[in-house]
C-alpha cells in the first residue's frame, strides 16, 4: 500500500478516534459535575425552609453544572425543613448524540451531618 492510500484509510479512523475521545470526555465531565451538583443541592435544600428550598437547590445545581451540561433540571424528592433533603439532578450532556443524560439523587441531613449521592434512572423526557 502506498502512502497516499494509507493516509486516506487512516484519516477517518483518526478523526473518529478524536471524536470519541471528546464525546467520552464531555460525558464524564457532565457525570462528575452532576454528582457534585446533586450533593450540593441537597445540602442547600436541607438548610432552607419552605419554597426557598427548591429555588436554592435549582440555582446551586445550575451553577455546579453550567460548563458541563446543555440543560440542567432539579426535582426535590424529599425535604424536611432544616433536617434533611433529597434532590435529583438531571444533566443533559451536550454532544452529537441527542438524549444523553445523567441523573443523580443527592441526599443530605443536618444531624448527624452526612451527605451522599446515587446514580438513578433518568425520568422520561
Amino acid at each position: 500500500m502506498d502512502e497516499a492510500v494509507a493516509l486516506v484509510v487512516a484519516a477517518p479512523v483518526v478523526a473518529l478516534s478524536l471524536w470519541a475521545l471528546a464525546f467520552v470526555g464531555g460525558f464524564s465531565n457532565g457525570q462528575a459535575r452532576a454528582t457534585v451538583a446533586a450533593e450540593l443541592a441537597a445540602q442547600t435544600a436541607s438548610q432552607a425552609t419552605g419554597p426557598e428550598a427548591a429555588d436554592a437547590a435549582g440555582r446551586i445545581a445550575l451553577g455546579a453544572t453550567l460548563s458541563a451540561c446543555a440543560r440542567t433540571s432539579t426535582a426535590i424528592a424529599h425535604t424536611d425543613a432544616g433536617q434533611s433533603a433529597a434532590v435529583t439532578v438531571v444533566c443533559e450532556v451536550p454532544g452529537p448524540l441527542p438524549g444523553n443524560r445523567v441523573c443523580f439523587t443527592g441526599y443530605a441531613q443536618s444531624r448527624p451531618v452526612a451527605s451522599a449521592h446515587v446514580r438513578v434512572a433518568c425520568p422520561a423526557p
